[in-house]
């Protein structure tokens, strides 16, 4: 009897939506999943990895896949000598994102870990936790998700904008438009995280996209080796291909970080400074407040800087794309873009009347979901969730990517339907809304969201609304079918994109 009644009160307490009809809470070692040697420390997940043929070439999401289809929605693994467990369903999800979380871990990325230590940088958000984590974090994210913070920047990335469609304005055909896309990227996010003009848009990008993309694959397949870190006893080739790619990136943000204190201390020193910081400067409000040190306010910017151009730029290249092969959704972005704003210039005050160009955003994030596999927790104390107990310590993958891909959660999920994301009584929009907000949350949820989600939203914004503001895109004839996708931290094209610009008539 007391038995009993210790598990009534545990699922009274601790659980947070157990089904009314539910029976006791089950114990943890009844969760679904693999068993035996699959369970076994270190060799379990290979061994099950090679059970269902996804050991060579391992792809996470297409193993999670296979998870969900043998084992269902809550599903138990062991991953190296830690249990795990994935989650594939919005309402299981939201019981998670109800339990309170003090300070939220992450695993971060070893080799970005090791060459931190190496260059004597401070090291990254992704790879800090408790209180070192919190130190970092809080005064940055006073100063980068208020709204109105954000918002000061329009006009100035507007000016970017301005520029990048000038490029276009007679038209014309864009073998790569990732490689384009990341001009206007790399100098709006110089200017967001250093007041600077890189000149990539007159001259090219100063970034080599190469080396974009070796540090994100190198980092991938550090997450992919099952924790094998030899690069921590010698230089494999792994990390000297990080390294030479981390270099070149970095060194970018270093110079530009320098110019700009710099500056700040020219203008000082001439008396303009209250001048100077007339408009928002990012780079100051870091220095000048009191818990930031200099090697952090470089390690915050350095991260954002990186991070945002690699992250934004594909999710620009997805979205442009869906518009193109939906020319019906282009049309309806670019009347509401003119009903807004006419000719006129795009405002922080018109941005925030074009709900259908936000719906257009959530929507591409929904069906390319930036960051693969979605969310990461990792219980603090003991808990109920979907009806079992889960003990301390547990590790929670929140599959959010495998939940936009539904058909169960959203209706022809492969399909791209702003209209989801609109609050409106048109017949379509009532059947195909988005009613499991907690399937989609391409930034994270919680403390350990992404820090630069608000800049990354208003860079797309502005260019989006600018761009077609005046032009048109296609594609070639012949290509058609949704983009394919490498998954990486953060989610990119797999082939080049071939457009087709043309001026509005």
């Amino acid at each position: 009897m007391t038995n009993r009644l210790s598990r009534l009160l545990a699922v009274r307490f601790y659980s947070h939506s157990v089904a009314h009809d539910a029976p006791l809470v089950r114990p943890f070692d009844e969760v679904p999943g693999p068993r035996g040697k699959f369970a076994v420390p270190y060799i379990g997940t290979m061994l099950f990895s090679n059970s269902i043929g996804e050991l060579k070439n391992f792809e996470f999401h297409r193993f999670a896949a296979h998870v969900q289809q043998l084992y269902g929605d809550f599903v138990k693994l062991r991953i190296k000598d830690k249990w795990n467990i994935f989650v594939f369903h919005p309402d299981i999800a939201r019981e998670i994102f109800k339990i309170n979380i003090k300070n939220p871990y992450r695993p971060g990325v070893g080799v970005f870990r090791e060459y931190s230590k190496n260059r004597k940088q401070y090291p990254s958000l992704a790879n800090l936790n408790g209180e070192d984590w919190a130190k970092l974090r809080r005064p940055t994210q006073e100063l980068m998700l208020r709204p109105t913070a954000v918002s000061t920047y329009v006009s100035i990335l507007a000016r970017v904008a301005d520029d990048f469609v000038e490029l276009y304005k007679h038209g014309g055909f864009v073998d790569d438009l990732r490689q384009q896309l990341l001009r206007y990227v790399t100098e709006s996010t110089g200017m967001l995280c250093f007041n600077k003009r890189f000149g990539c848009i007159e001259g090219g990008s100063i970034l080599n996209i190469k080396y974009l993309e070796d540090i994100f694959d190198a980092t991938d397949k550090d997450v992919r080796s099952f924790g094998l870190q030899l690069y921590r006893l010698f230089p494999t080739p792994l990390y000297r291909k990080f390294e030479r790619a981390a270099d070149h990136l970095f060194g970018i943000a270093d110079v530009a970080i320098v110019d700009a204190i710099q500056t700040l201390e020219t203008a000082r020193a001439e008396g303009r400074l209250e001048e100077y910081l007339q408009g928002p400067h990012l780079l100051y409000a870091l220095l000048s407040h009191p818990k930031m040190t200099g090697e952090m306010v470089e390690r915050v910017l350095m991260d954002l800087f990186v991070a945002g151009v690699e992250s934004t730029s594909s999710v620009l290249t997805f979205l442009w794309y869906e518009l193109a092969r939906n020319p019906e959704k282009q049309k309806i972005l670019q009347q509401e873009i003119t009903s807004v704003c006419g000719n006129a210039d795009i405002t922080k005050e018109s941005l925030s009347e074009m709900p259908y160009l936000k719906a257009c955003i959530k929507e591409i994030l929904r069906l390319y979901p930036p960051t693969a596999p979605g969310s990461f927790v990792r219980l603090e104390k003991d808990a109920v969730i979907s009806g079992y107990e889960i003990p301390t310590g547990t590790e929670i993958l929140i599959f959010t990517q495998h939940m936009c891909e539904n058909e169960q959660f959203f209706t022809n999920p492969g399909e791209f339907l702003p209209e989801r994301f609109l609050r409106s009584n048109n017949p379509l929009t009532s059947t195909i809304r988005n009613t499991h907000p907690s399937a989609t949350l391409p930034f994270g949820f919680g403390p350990r969201s992404c820090i630069g989600q608000r800049f990354a939203e208003l860079e797309i914004q502005i260019i989006t609304a600018k761009f077609f503001q005046q032009l048109d895109i296609s594609l070639p004839e012949g290509t058609y079918g949704k983009l394919e996708r490498i998954f990486r931290i953060f989610s990119a094209p797999k082939d080049k994109v071939s457009v087709v610009i043309r001026r509005r008539s």
